[in-house]
């Protein structure tokens, strides 16, 4: 959505100047180096939400996260960047996948979510940056990834080696422990699940 300046021509400086004026950054086309001298200049925290018209778990995400970029106005800012008109943006925060949140103190990343999150844990990542305090991990911890996956490989190549079956399924499920709160497929499964033990 572009701005028109003075003279009323589109003009991306004028853009720049006005996404940094509010809480909420316009859906702009920002160059990473702007990005980075922005985020050093600003003095509260920010979520950064990478996000793209067509996605649909952007859009559900989307509601949310600006009723709380107005509740915590002036204490967390909210910056939404559209990662179809960013891509060199997008390959520098090394973003794969959409939605994507990166919350930021004084220009150092704090935490990042990829994917649909509740509003209770949305809450949370905002309380905790306007508090100070550093939110709380949710999942596995990177090292625990790791362990699951070298002890699950080892198991998977035991398995074939000796030619057992139940070894090479047992190290998959192990493996598969270490990434499932990451995979879409797990997410739809269980989701869809819930919702029939639910009823």
């Amino acid at each position: 959505m572009p701005y028109l300046d003075s003279a009323g021509e589109k003009s991306k400086s004028s853009l720049k100047e006005r996404a940094y004026s509010c809480s909420t950054v316009p859906d702009s086309f920002m160059e990473p180096q702007i990005f980075f001298e922005k985020l050093q200049q600003n003095p509260r925290p920010i979520v950064v939400d990478l996000w793209a018209p067509w996605c649909g778990p952007c859009k559900r995400v989307k509601p949310e996260l600006e009723k709380l970029a107005e509740e915590y106005a002036g204490r967390v800012d909210l910056w939404e960047i559209n990662a179809d008109e960013n891509p060199e943006l997008v390959n520098k925060l090394k973003v794969y996948g959409i939605p994507t949140l990166i919350s930021y103190d004084r220009g150092r990343e704090i935490r990042r979510y990829v994917g649909v999150k509740p509003r209770k844990e949305l809450q949370t990542l905002f309380e905790s940056l306007s508090t100070g305090s550093v939110p709380n991990a949710s999942g596995l911890s990177n090292w625990d990834r790791f362990i699951r996956l070298v002890v699950g490989g080892i198991v998977v190549g035991m398995g074939w080696l000796n030619h057992y079956n139940w070894l090479l399924a047992l190290g998959g499920i192990l493996m598969f422990t270490a990434i499932y709160d990451r995979c879409p497929v797990w997410k739809a499964i269980t989701t869809q699940f819930k919702k029939v033990a639910w009823k």
